[in-house]
């Protein structure tokens, strides 16, 4: 079984409009705090519209740089 990542959270995110606290509890650390942050982004920019979500995480697009 795979383990639940960011791309997973923001796939929900969008298909849903919601996340559960056990999903969130299950993210690893680092993926936690990245989500968080482009939640309260999206939120205050986007105006909440889903498509707008980052569907990859920014750290891992430097990491491949």
């Amino acid at each position: 079984m795979s383990k639940y990542r960011y791309e997973d959270a923001v796939k929900q995110l969008q298909e849903s409009g919601a996340i559960g606290l056990v999903d969130l509890k299950s993210l690893p650390h680092d993926d936690l705090v990245e989500l968080l942050e482009e939640i309260k982004v999206w939120c205050l920019y986007a105006g909440g519209k889903t498509e707008k979500l980052p569907k990859e995480s920014k750290k891992k697009k430097k990491k491949k740089d």
